[in-house]
């Protein structure tokens, strides 16, 4: 099986497995997806992007996941059939926020050109 592949296939495994953990176990009143999984060549790392709804409760959802990384790792680790097991790190995808900060630039510029 070519590594790009292989890599996909993980990536999709790990984001199912860790959205669905995240569902049952993340106790906020904030919408939080995953955004992004990239698994490195070697399967030893993988980063995992978090988009938060609303954005201004992104850093402590953060800091909630963080704090239970652990945990979280432990049932990834016991809960996927596959060696070795990536260590995962968690990041918050920006790419939401800045777009629509540009959309709301964009609809400034639109009315000031009405006027």
């Amino acid at each position: 099986m070519p590594l790009q592949r292989r890599l996909d296939k993980i990536n999709e495994l790990i984001h199912r497995f860790v959205a669905d953990l995240l569902r049952k176990e993340l106790d906020t009143d904030a919408l939080v997806t995953i955004s992004s999984v990239t698994t490195t060549g070697n399967v030893q790392d993988c980063s995992i992007g978090i988009t938060v709804f609303p954005f201004e409760k992104s850093k402590a959802v953060l800091k909630e996941i963080e704090k239970n990384i652990y945990e979280i790792q432990q049932k990834l680790n016991q809960g996927l059939k596959m060696r070795p097991v990536p260590k995962i790190t968690f990041k918050i995808d920006e790419s939401q926020e800045k777009g629509d900060k540009i959309l709301r630039v964009m609809d400034k510029i639109e009315i000031k050109e009405e006027d």
